[in-house]
Order: structure tokens, then C-alpha cells, then sequence
């Protein structure tokens, strides 16, 4: 009876590498897990091809960890300017841009993300680099002066830029 239940090694490195990258994409913070998901594929691939030995779980293993090993190298920089990429301001955002939000969930800190209410949603938000504030309180209202990806650029109302200052 337990044999009906039973997967082949390669289904099942083909169903964790599916999984891993599943995860990747639904969610799951980070592209490591792309890498592994591929590696585990890849592994799966070789095993159903009769290229390693079905009980060799050192070297399924060791090929795992070298083919996640080859294609973070050889996939970690585009995928970083891939993921990165929304630095223009999609048109569908820009009735954003010099509209209001309200900061939520404790102080606005420069350098660093936290959040702001928009029209009813919170997004993330960050200080914009050439306003003049360091610190934005929790409640305080503040201008939209850019959008990237979903990150608000913010700066507190009625506050100038730098090279306004200058």
C-alpha cells in the first residue's frame, strides 16, 4: 500500500524546485529561493534523464548546492536591475505626485522606509532625498513628491526642497 504513495527522487527534486520558486513568486521575501528553485529543477531534470544515480544523495545535494551556487551568479545582477528598475514614474501615479498622505505606524526616518496613508491605502514611504526634513512624526501630513515602484516619496507639507533653500 505505501508504494502507491511513493514519487521517484527526480518528482520529487522537480516538485521542491517548483515549490521554491513558487514561493519566490508568491511572496516569499528575497530571489534566493528563485536560485534554489531552478537548482532543484535542474537536479530533478538529471535524475529523470538517468545522469546520476538515484541513491547518490550526496551528490544530488552537492549539484544542488553548486547549480543554486552558479545561477545566483550568473542571474543575481540582472535580476537585481530587473526588480529595481521602476525609477520613472509610471503615468497611471503621477495625479499622486503632489497630493497628501499621512504618516502611519510611527516616525518617518530618512534613509529608511516606513509608512503612509494614501487615499485610504498605506504604502510604504520614504523621505525624499532632497527635502530638507530628517524626521517625519507619525500623524503629520506630508506632500507626495515622487512615486518608484510602490514607494512614496514624501516630504513634510509646506517644507522646500534643498535647492530651493540654496
Amino acid at each position: 500500500m505505501m508504494d502507491a504513495f511513493q514519487l521517484p527522487v527526480g518528482y520529487l527534486w522537480l516538485i521542491a524546485g517548483a515549490l521554491l520558486m513558487a514561493l519566490e513568486a508568491f511572496g516569499a521575501p528575497g530571489i534566493g529561493l528563485l536560485f534554489g528553485g531552478i537548482a532543484g529543477v535542474l537536479v530533478g531534470i538529471l535524475l529523470q534523464a538517468d545522469v546520476l544515480a538515484l541513491t547518490d544523495y550526496t551528490l544530488q545535494f552537492g549539484l544542488w548546492f553548486a547549480f543554486t551556487a552558479v545561477t545566483a551568479l550568473l542571474l543575481w545582477k540582472p535580476m537585481q536591475r530587473w526588480r529595481s528598475k521602476p525609477t520613472e514614474v509610471h503615468p497611471e501615479f503621477r495625479n499622486m505626485i503632489g497630493d497628501h498622505a499621512t504618516i502611519v505606524e510611527g516616525e518617518l526616518v530618512r534613509g529608511s522606509t516606513g509608512q503612509a496613508r494614501w487615499s485610504g491605502t498605506i504604502m510604504l514611504a520614504e523621505i525624499d532625498p532632497v527635502a530638507d526634513a530628517t524626521r517625519i512624526a507619525e500623524g503629520e501630513l506630508v506632500e507626495i513628491t515622487n512615486v518608484r515602484g510602490n514607494t512614496l516619496y514624501v516630504r513634510p507639507r509646506g517644507s522646500r526642497r534643498m535647492e530651493e533653500i540654496i
